[in-house]
């Protein structure tokens, strides 16, 4: 009963202005968009004949009171990065790499099988029809006066910045200054991607360079900065709380993919953040909320116990279970990006991408009522609203 209601929601929103949304519906401020570089001068980044100066290619999202109907960009835009052109080939290079993502993570993935397709005819047709959809953003359109609360968003490894560009716009159109950077660079003695050629410097210093020039660049609440990461970037900012620096009022993780592993799994593949819990706990003060799904079929996943981060007394964690299965990139709009052409294409996993799209949906209101402190951490509000899509514990 449930698959038949689901299908009926989603087939009459397929034609809707901005697909890749589903049922959420935007706040009341326009969304206006822009991308630029941040230059680390400190740092240098090598990359074949390139020995320059890390370039950090920037997205944000932002408040604006425009009113004209007209002008949204597509996805496709979103890869439409300032050039330099000392920076042409590492440019180049990286932008090969996110179409290798966007069409292995995204397109050529049958989640009802968990199993790769072929990038055939068809898939080549639906890979043009997601670079050509109407997202909810336009290009340098002004900005709202006052300052701004602001999101650092933070990709996963292997990712992109857009990689999750629906909430992003959302949180836009709430009133959020958003910003995402790339994290990764592509390297010259490696076929992925990369964070740094240079050892001095680490996942912190991206992140407090980030902080440091969205502040230079924009007037930012600098009380009301929020980081949210998915994957490796959600680990890095759960790392970055053991600095000194305590840039964030809170911290939203979409699946670490630390939430349901044992202790022994967890120090074996992620024994940098597993050392952070044991040395440097005390220090983790940020408030952090943890989404992660129920069991997936997975030999070493527990159902999600959490055990690794309950390890850690210090840090005041929220986990956030889902009652529903969720991959790991549905917790981001790219494990979404077929779901508005799932009917067009008749694609063998539709009635799951909808149970994707309707859980990630939730995910991206229930992430704004954190962020805007809708329910103080009362169990009893957030009963009312979302206890039918979560399970929600607090650390005691």
């Amino acid at each position: 009963m449930r698959t038949v209601f689901l299908l009926i929601i989603y087939s009459n929103l397929f034609s809707q202005e901005f697909p890749q949304w589903g049922a959420l519906q935007p706040g009341k401020f326009a969304v206006g968009y822009k991308d630029t570089i941040f230059i680390k001068n400190d740092e240098k980044f090598s990359f074949y004949d390139l020995k320059e100066n890390k370039p950090f290619y920037v997205c944000i999202w932002y408040p604006s009171h425009d009113q004209s109907e007209s002008n949204y960009l597509k996805y496709r835009n979103y890869w439409d990065f300032d050039k330099i052109a000392n920076y042409k080939n590492l440019y180049d290079s990286l932008i090969c790499r996110y179409n290798r993502i966007l069409i292995s993570d995204a397109i050529c993935r049958n989640i009802k099988t968990f199993t790769n397709v072929q990038f055939d005819t068809i898939a080549k047709k639906l890979y043009n029809d997601v670079l050509s959809t109407t997202v909810n953003a336009k290009k340098d359109i002004a900005i709202i006066n006052g300052k701004l609360p602001c999101i650092i968003y933070h990709h996963g490894a292997q990712s992109t910045p857009n990689d999750n560009n629906v909430f992003c716009e959302f949180m836009a159109s709430k009133g959020y200054l958003v910003v995402s950077s790339n994290y990764n660079l592509p390297a010259d003695f490696y076929e992925g991607l990369i964070g740094s050629s240079d050892d001095r410097f680490d996942f912190a210093t991206d992140i407090k360079f980030i902080i440091n020039q969205t502040k230079k660049s924009f007037n930012v609440d600098s009380n009301n900065i929020f980081a949210v990461g998915h994957s490796m970037g959600a680990q890095d900012f759960i790392k970055y709380d053991t600095t000194s620096t305590k840039s964030f009022k809170k911290i939203i993780s979409f699946h670490t993919t630390l939430e349901g592993r044992s202790i022994k799994i967890a120090n074996k593949r992620w024994p940098e953040i597993m050392s952070k819990f044991k040395h440097n706990h005390k220090k983790m003060t940020t408030s952090t909320v943890l989404f992660a799904p129920i069991n997936l079929v997975q030999k070493d996943t527990l159902w999600p116990k959490y055990q690794a981060f309950k390890k850690n007394k210090t840090t005041p964690y929220t986990f956030v279970t889902l009652k529903y299965p969720q991959t790991h990139d549905g917790f981001i709009t790219l494990g979404n990006l077929r779901f508005s052409y799932a009917n067009k294409y008749n694609l063998d996993d539709k009635t799951e991408i909808q149970f994707l799209q309707r859980n990630y949906e939730y995910i991206v209101l229930y992430s704004y009522d954190i962020i805007n402190n809708s329910f103080n951490n009362s169990k009893n509000s957030f009963e009312s609203s979302y206890s039918k899509f979560f399970k929600v514990d607090f650390k005691k």
